[in-house]
């Protein structure tokens, strides 16, 4: 590829695993040794600065450790297996890409009749070929369909045989100083460096071919035409793009025209047929290279035919310990367990970055939660695969969070009412308001654009081209939310993403979080083994509306609706009463 030349050798696939005399899945790992280190200091003896930071013996603790650990992974790696089929044990018949589209799709034409064969050939002028693939021959050794016959070019996925066990470094340091009034005040810092994480890439991706004569590569040429047709450039404005002239000139004129662009000139050369084709394919210069090199329109390259697609599998992701990711945290927690009041109140700091935050369960084949979440993760540019790594689906930088137990000062023996009588006491006494609180700031999230610069399969991100627009929730005039404070008009911020780009992952960040729910309880002893409980709950006590970023309309292409939200994350503000009689 990087010296100008391609190779695509045919793929079978052959049953595995050690009954049938094969390899497994992957390989063994023999050398995953796990190493630990920690260790506890207790300051004492100290002077000075020093004490009074410390304090005095086992009033502090400094404590740190590092570890390797390994994940446990395949099981939904083997589940997606089993529950899709695979290879030589097909599940499922679709009909190849390109081939039918509603100008010549087959039509039922009676309840008994099934059609066989449709209009739309498999190139320009060619023979017209079957609806769906015929029925593939089962078993072992499979060998999938190409060069354009019935059933090739297909999207499929697969699996590295070469996958080895993810693990990560995890390491802190943290202080510890008891305070007056039986306060423990914790400071850390806490690390995780993942590695050899599991990471979904497409083993089909167009090939981006350097041209040795000018030392240009695919990305780069297709990227120029790209930017000559968001500018509308005429065709016969169009100078010669060595790239193209140089691995395409059998593209030069008239028979190569498509007639897409405007200011077609009488015998166009070969940059401006191609320019024509992508013109044609708005933000889709996958298709546009399909079209180029797949069905040789206007002109194969000197390479010939499926130089940059394999002519197999327009798509074939597979799951590969390829990926890495980072996670560092500063911690604050304030605590108090003993006396009428106790609590926790945490404070956190954090960033926590990757290239892929899908568990194994969740592919483009297993849609998780939907699919949204099926296509979020996957690598764009398999050549470029670092492209995505950017903040975490569930990266939040700023948490606090805390929870209270607090025994009210009513009642016999408390600082208010402490001489009451044993029927005063039955009412005012022995009252508990406990509660939790949460808030964090927002998610971060994309803006998707359903255009194909890159990879046939994957949609790229947007590229954030002005001022990144205000986010948070704000009410258009018809009092619907929207995350941008502008709302439709963000767009102008954004553009495609150009071929070989992945485009921009989770540079924005939603609205956040907050939350209070509060209980008020009491209990009145009725003998030794004997009590009633009254409890009086609220759930979201200030009815706070948090929108969900998970709901977001965040697609470029729908450009009315971007930035809406549909659902939201927090539930309106609930009570509930209770009575419990315990013996």
């Amino acid at each position: 590829m990087a010296n100008g030349q391609t190779y695509h050798p045919v793929i079978t696939f052959a049953l595995s695993g050690k009954a049938n005399g094969g390899k497994p899945y992957w390989g063994f790992d023999y050398k995953d040794i796990a190493p630990r280190f920690a260790f506890a200091y207790s300051p004492a003896g100290l002077t000075g600065f020093a004490h009074s930071i410390f304090g005095d013996k086992g009033k502090s603790s400094i404590r740190g450790g590092f570890g390797m650990f390994y994940d446990h992974f395949g099981e939904g790696i083997v589940n997606t297996f089993d529950r899709q089929g695979s290879f030589g044990l097909t599940t499922s018949l679709t009909n190849p890409s390109t081939i039918s589209s509603t100008s010549c799709a087959v039509r039922f034409t009676g309840l008994t009749s099934i059609p066989g064969t449709n209009g739309c050939p498999t190139s320009p002028g060619g023979p017209p070929v079957p609806e769906l693939p015929a029925q593939p021959q089962g078993g072992f050794p499979f060998t999938p369909p190409g060069m354009n016959t019935n059933g090739s070019f297909a999207v499929a996925w697969g699996l590295d045989d070469k996958m080895k066990t993810p693990y990560s470094y995890g390491f802190d340091l943290s202080v510890e100083r008891e305070l007056p009034s039986h306060f423990i005040l914790q400071l850390s810092y806490v690390g995780r460096l993942g590695r050899r994480l599991l990471q979904e890439v497409d083993m089909a991706t167009p090939l981006n071919i350097k041209d040795p004569q000018s030392g240009m590569t695919y990305f780069q040429a297709a990227t120029m035409l790209a930017k000559l047709g968001n500018a509308n450039t005429p065709e016969s404005q169009v100078k010669k793009i060595d790239y193209w002239e140089n691995l395409f000139p059998n593209a030069a004129g008239a028979g190569g025209i498509s007639g897409y662009a405007p200011g077609t000139p009488s015998n166009p050369t070969a940059t401006q047929n191609i320019y024509d084709l992508y013109y044609g394919n708005p933000n889709n210069a996958a298709l546009a290279l399909q079209t180029l090199d797949t069905q040789c329109f206007p002109a194969c390259s000197r390479l010939g035919q499926f130089a940059y697609y394999d002519d197999q599998f327009s798509s074939l992701y597979s799951w590969r310990s390829k990926g890495v990711s980072s996670y560092n945290a500063f911690e604050l927690t304030l605590r108090r367990q003993v006396g009428s009041l106790i609590g926790d109140f945490n404070y956190t700091f954090s960033k926590s970055l990757d290239e892929n935050s899908n568990a194994e369960r969740v592919n483009e084949f297993e849609n998780g939660s939907g699919a949204a979440v099926a296509f979020s993760g996957q690598v764009v540019n398999a050549w470029s695969p670092n492209q995505f790594y950017a903040p975490s689906d569930f990266d939040t930088r700023h948490q606090i969070n805390g929870n209270l137990i607090y025994a009210l000062p009513f009642g016999r023996g408390m600082r208010w009412g402490g001489g009451a009588d044993r029927l005063t006491d039955s009412f005012i006494g022995g009252w508990q308001l406990s509660g939790l609180a949460r808030w964090s700031s927002g998610y971060p999230f994309s803006i998707s654009t359903y255009a194909f610069a890159t990879d046939f399969q994957q949609d790229a991100k947007a590229v954030l081209v002005g001022p990144k627009p205000k986010t948070g929730v704000y009410y258009d005039s018809n009092g619907n939310p929207n995350v941008f404070k502008d709302g439709v008009n963000a767009i102008s911020a954004f553009r495609y993403a150009y071929p070989g780009e992945a485009g921009q992952r989770n540079n924005l960040r939603g609205p956040g979080y907050f939350g209070i729910d509060t209980s008020l309880g009491k209990v009145w002893k009725i003998a030794s083994e004997q009590e009633l409980r009254f409890s009086w709950d609220t759930f979201n006590v200030t009815n706070s509306v948090q929108m969900d970023d998970g709901s977001l309309s965040n697609y470029l292409y729908y450009a009315q609706s971007l930035g809406y939200f549909s659902q939201t994350l927090s539930k309106p503000r609930v009570m509930q009463f209770g009575l419990h009689y315990a013996f």
